[in-house]
């Protein structure tokens, strides 16, 4: 049977084109259809130190280097006590890396499609991925259309596809059940500005997380005068703001600056540089992430909320994850969903392990502890190895006991697919 590639990515976001790296560098063939064309506006601008890993795998750590501001750490602040804390990364138990970078997401992206595309990846942007092809249980390809020619559907084939399309979980939307997060039914809105407040020297690039009644908001600086800044809000609260006026994303957002003092202090001088956007309903969970010759990778696996900066982190490391997946199971000739249980596992580990600081965040507890005085090391530590994104643990050996007692201390509560 015709086979057009080794492995069909459908996306081009840094999952996907990550994936389309990595394959490349195992010498296996890979066609990546990505809709829109990049560069283009996203969120999730705030990278992780042990992305870091990967990058230098596949040899872009040096273009990153040269174009994004350094994130040392970050900083939180309470609104409600005016209570300040800090952690840097050099204080995690991994401190292989001591820095992430604050990306606007339209250069990032883009750089990481190129270099898959470099590296030998078949990358088609405005290309869409319109149904998934089974014969019985197995993926075998995909139909598709080149957007200039929408009315030519072609088929695709190959030995494995990967969804890797984001909050649009082409896979899920159409075979996998998919479900909501307790706890965090939430709405982010985002915009840029220049001049917003900022630390100096080395701590100019870190973010600033501002927790309010309601919920939150981001502050992360790009190299330049420009600020990513967004504001995540409970349902209970946009509800009220709706009954007391509240129409279009902007009002939110205004309305949750004027609630917070930090919000306000960062932003008194500065200049609005977007219009406010939204996403509602963010967080989900799929109920099975590979399957006989498919799997999931980043968002399409499931999201959760950005408190953490989880998202391009996640998504650069599963397809790390699955790239060896892939290589080593079309080695053996079997890409039955067996030979994926432990990419699966190794990802739902990482994730649950976020997911339960997450909710714990919201119920309090782990917020306070964020804020607690005069806090043991080992403590500063534990949460520092958070805020670096070293979560990925199973699979690998022994998980250490720092990660073995946040999983007790704080377990995820998981959504029923029944």
């Amino acid at each position: 049977m015709r086979q057009d590639c080794d492995v069909l990515v459908l996306g081009g976001g840094p999952g996907g084109s990550t994936l389309a790296s990595c394959l490349a560098m195992k010498n296996l063939s890979a066609i990546v259809l990505e809709r829109e064309t990049f560069p283009r506006f996203h969120i999730g601008e705030s990278l992780l130190p042990c992305s870091c890993e990967v990058f230098h795998k596949i040899g872009v750590q040096d273009v990153l280097e040269d174009r994004f501001l350094r994130k040392y750490g970050a900083r939180f602040l309470c609104s409600t006590t005016r209570r300040t804390a800090s952690y840097t990364f050099a204080e995690a138990f991994n401190t292989r890396f001591d820095h992430a970078y604050q990306v606007p997401r339209a250069d990032f992206d883009h750089i990481l499609l190129k270099h898959a595309a470099g590296l030998g990846a078949d990358v088609r942007e405005r290309w869409e991925a319109i149904e998934v092809m089974f014969e019985g249980e197995r993926a075998v390809g995909v139909r598709a259309r080149n957007l200039d020619e929408p009315e030519k559907v072609v088929e695709l084939r190959s030995r494995v596809v990967v969804d890797a399309t984001g909050r649009d979980t082409l896979l899920a939307s159409r075979s996998r059940r998919k479900a909501k997060i307790a706890r965090l039914d939430k709405t982010a809105f985002f915009t840029h500005y220049k001049n917003t407040f900022r630390e100096e020297g080395t701590r100019e690039g870190n973010i600033q997380i501002v927790v309010w009644q309601h919920g939150w908001f981001w502050f992360i600086p790009f190299r330049g005068d420009v600020t990513s800044v967004g504001a995540v809000a409970s349902a209970e609260w946009i509800r009220e703001q709706r009954r007391t006026g509240a129409k279009e994303p902007g009002d939110f957002f205004d309305r949750a600056v004027a609630d917070s003092c930090w919000a306000t202090e960062f932003l008194q001088n500065a200049e609005r540089q977007r219009n406010v956007g939204s996403i509602a309903d963010f967080s989900y969970r799929i109920d099975q992430l590979a399957g006989d010759s498919w799997l999931f990778v980043g968002d399409a696996a499931g999201f959760l909320d950005p408190l953490f900066s989880t998202g391009a982190h996640l998504a650069v490391k599963s397809a790390d994850l699955a790239a060896n997946a892939i290589a080593e199971a079309l080695a053996r000739g079997d890409t039955s969903r067996a030979a994926f249980a432990n990419y699966e596992k190794s990802v739902r580990y990482a994730v649950d392990l976020f997911l339960g600081v997450v909710q714990a965040f919201y119920k309090g507890e782990f917020r306070e502890t964020l804020f607690e005085a005069n806090q043991r090391q080992t403590l500063r530590r534990i949460i520092t190895s958070v805020l670096s994104g070293d979560v990925f643990h199973e699979g690998v050996g022994p998980q250490p006991h720092w990660a073995s007692f946040l999983v007790k201390q704080y377990p995820a509560e998981l959504p029923s697919f029944a």
